[in-house]
Order: structure tokens, then C-alpha cells, then sequence
């Protein structure tokens, strides 16, 4: 008889998940369509046959309390040849009660026995019960995992790649516009080969997007910051910005200050039909050098039109 725990390479105290994935691997590896050979064949039933043992909480409470019928067999043996070592042989006779019923001659341990079995084996008889064969395994494939790199671009407004898999084909990747960093996309029955008649496992491509200077996203807008002059501020101007579509003008009204967020419709993310927008925060920069001319001019300016912009 197969021990099962050693047949699937799991301790006695292994989880049923532990179980269950050494069962998976080893079936994988054995399964005789996947690897023809007698010899993959005979431990690939000895797998099946090991799972059918332990493979379930029950069938492994079974197996652990040694309940099943090829450990009752097994000690149904080991006591016959125990008797026939102290030359005490039972009788067909010595076997059968008034009642004409059959009945155990070592105990309650094998009263779920199939008699004409059980008399089959004990008087010689030579007739074949028939080999019990493990049920045929099917098991869906192993899902795998793909990992593709887009421009904050494509991830913005959607595309499409292709990814080599292993197995020499090619997906046909088609991005959505809008997609989020690390969303996985799910591709049926792409995955690893299934066992038997077990389906293919999927395949999942996750997408990381690659980050570009100047543009960050805020759900569907995107933000980005522009610099402008302390003249512009005050005057007003149209400066030349870049969108993810290319660059476009932006009329700066005048006054503003820093922190003022300006926005640029249907600049942002998602289809064409449905975007969000460019919002653009501005940022008033002084030259890093004063020129002694532009300061005097400056104080003259602030004595004549002093404010204060504490004040509210």
C-alpha cells in the first residue's frame, strides 16, 4: 500500500492547501499526456491514487484513523499470514455461524468487507476481482502573470501592444484609455495548459506606467505646473503649453498670482469622448538676479502704488 503522504512529498502535518498544491505540481509533471512513458504513467496513477487518500479533509480523517478499505485489507492480510505462521488456518467452516451468515475471524475491523471477496482471497480462489484505476484527473492550467511598461501617454488616451508569450505566440494587448497603475487586464484561457480535459488557466498582463517630468495625474486631470514672470502676472499674456496631445496657447489673465490654477479642457485622461482636463497651476518667478536700474524702478512702483496683501 502507497503512502500518500510520502507518494506527494508533504509532512503528516502538511495543510490540505499544501496538499493540494504538491497534487497540482506533481500531476502537472507526471500526467501521460504531457509526458508519455509507462513509468510517468504508474506515478502519475500513484499520485491520483494519493490525492483520493488524503486530498480531502474527510478522505484524510479516513486515511489518518486507518479506516479505509486498503489499510482494512492490508491488516486483513497481515493477520491471515500471522495465523498461517502459528499453523492455525482457518475452515471455510470455521468461518460461517447457524445463522449462515459470513462473519469476520479477527474482528470488528473488517465487518464492511465484501464476503465473497473476503473468502475469494482467504481459500485460494483465483478468480480476478479487477484492479481498482484511479479516476482520471482533469485540472484547469496554471494562471500566469505578465508584467507590461506603457508611457504615461498611452496609459492616458489607450493603445495597443503585443507581449511574446513563452510558448511562442503572441497577445494582442489592447489598453483602455485611462487605465490605473498596476490594473491587471484578464485574458480567458490564455494561461498555462490545462491537465486532461481541464481548461487553460488565463493570462494577466499588469500595467506599470512610466512617469513623465511635468505631468502628474489626479484621476481623470492632470496637473501640471507653469512658471511665469512677475510682468506677466501683472500684465496678462498667451504662453505656449505642452499637452499630452502636443502644445497648445494659454491665455494668462492679468493679476494673477502664485497658486492660481488655470484649466485646459478635455486635456486630461480617458477616450476622446470622455476626458478630463489639463489643470495648470501657476507660479510667479522672480529673475535670480536684480538688476540695480530694475530695483530703483521697482521702489518707485511700490511707493506710488503701495497694497498690501496681508491685509484681507
Amino acid at each position: 500500500m502507497i503512502d500518500p503522504y510520502k507518494v506527494l512529498g508533504v509532512s503528516h502535518d502538511a495543510s490540505n492547501d499544501e496538499i493540494k498544491k504538491a497534487y497540482r505540481k506533481m500531476a502537472k509533471k507526471l500526467h501521460p499526456d504531457l509526458n508519455p512513458g509507462k513509468d510517468s504513467e504508474r506515478k502519475f496513477k500513484d499520485v491520483a491514487r494519493a490525492y483520493e487518500l488524503i486530498g480531502t479533509p474527510e478522505a484524510r480523517g479516513m486515511y489518518d484513523r486507518g479506516e479505509t478499505d486498503e489499510q482494512r485489507q492490508q491488516q486483513y492480510e497481515e493477520a491471515i499470514q500471522s495465523q498461517a505462521r502459528k499453523g492455525k488456518r482457518r475452515t471455510y467452516y470455521d468461518t460461517r455461524q447457524s445463522s449462515g451468515r459470513y462473519t469476520s475471524a479477527f474482528g470488528n475491523h473488517f465487518d464492511n468487507f465484501n464476503a465473497e471477496d473476503i473468502f475469494g482471497s482467504f481459500f485460494g480462489d483465483k478468480r480476478e476481482t479487477g484492479k481498482r484505476e484511479s479516476p482520471h484527473v482533469n485540472l484547469q492550467g496554471e494562471d500566469e502573470l505578465y508584467h507590461l511598461d506603457i508611457e504615461f501617454k498611452d496609459a492616458a488616451l489607450g493603445t495597443e501592444k503585443v507581449i511574446a508569450l513563452p510558448r511562442g505566440k503572441n497577445l494582442q494587448v489592447k489598453i483602455p484609455a485611462g487605465i490605473e497603475d498596476g490594473q491587471k487586464l484578464k485574458f480567458k484561457g490564455l494561461g498555462g495548459s490545462g491537465i486532461g480535459k481541464g481548461p487553460a488557466g488565463d493570462a494577466y498582463v499588469q500595467i506599470s506606467i512610466k512617469e513623465q517630468p511635468g505631468f502628474k495625474r489626479d484621476g481623470k486631470d492632470i496637473l501640471t505646473e507653469l512658471p511665469i514672470s512677475l510682468f506677466e502676472a501683472i500684465l496678462g499674456a498667451e504662453i505656449e503649453v505642452q499637452t499630452i496631445d502636443g502644445k497648445v496657447m494659454l491665455k494668462i489673465p492679468p493679476g494673477v498670482s502664485s497658486g492660481t490654477k488655470l484649466r485646459i479642457r478635455d486635456k486630461g485622461v480617458g477616450p476622446e469622448n470622455n476626458r478630463g482636463n489639463q489643470i495648470i497651476t501657476l507660479t510667479v518667478v522672480m529673475p535670480k538676479q536684480i538688476d540695480p536700474s530694475f530695483k530703483d524702478n521697482i521702489q518707485i512702483l511700490s511707493r506710488q502704488f503701495a497694497y498690501n496683501p496681508r491685509s484681507t
